[in-house]
């Protein structure tokens, strides 16, 4: 439902541009929510009596990219049952190679031209 209802607005606001005449990419990806993903996976794993601790990191690190995928697959599909006009041939992902580096150099820039703050918690 969540995600329906965000991916609705955005979608309105990106097809209302476009019918402005301007050019407009929406480039769909996802996040890797590393602690939340894998805090996923642990349970699956105990749910079915592994112990999450008994695996190397390289094997949990396999599990969690697994499930990624999979949740990854399932949310691109649902968004496109939802008619959303995401370019999907051009998904990424935050932790791709390259990518991420991109990432970190828009959020810089963005900083340094001052549109963005640091908030001090």
């Amino acid at each position: 439902m969540g995600h329906g209802f965000q991916v609705s607005v955005m979608d309105a606001l990106i097809r209302y541009h476009r019918m402005m005449g301007r050019r407009v990419l929406w480039q769909g990806g996802t996040d890797h929510a590393g602690i939340a993903t894998q805090m996923v996976v642990e349970r699956q794993l105990r749910a079915i009596g592994q112990k999450p601790e008994a695996l190397s990191p390289e094997q949990l690190l396999e599990a969690i990219s697994e499930w990624k995928t999979q949740s990854e697959q399932r949310i691109n599909h649902q968004l496109q049952r939802l008619g959303a006009s995401i370019d999907f041939s051009r998904n990424r992902f935050t932790q791709d190679a390259g990518f991420n580096q991109a990432v970190v150099s828009v959020f810089i820039r963005l900083y340094e031209e001052g549109y963005c703050i640091v908030v001090n918690v």
